[in-house]
């Protein structure tokens, strides 16, 4: 069953695992540096947090990632069904 990013909230932790199939489908043009952005945040070891809604209630997630040194300030919209799963947030341990 392919998640549906409607359904996210504020808070919500998704991690991007793969490329979204929507971006290869006949006719889709997807930007070079956004298939950049997307692949550095597959690699990413850590989930993103869901930092607000639009008014048609999709996600948006922010990243700060180095760019040729520089800290770098990205926002995402979610609007693919593919390519990022949620996640929970690991609570601490306490022994």
């Amino acid at each position: 069953m392919m998640p549906d990013p409607l359904l996210l909230k504020v808070g919500d932790f998704v991690r991007f695992v793969r490329i979204p199939d929507e971006w290869s489908q006949s006719g889709h043009h997807v930007p070079r540096e956004t298939m950049a952005f997307m692949k550095k945040m597959i690699r990413r070891s850590w989930p993103s947090r869901i930092s607000q809604l639009d008014d048609s209630g999709y996600p948006w997630v922010e990243a700060r990632i180095r760019e040729r040194g520089k800290l770098m300030h990205h926002i995402w919209l979610i609007t693919e069904s593919t390519g990022w799963r949620r996640v929970r947030r690991r609570t601490p341990r306490i022994d």
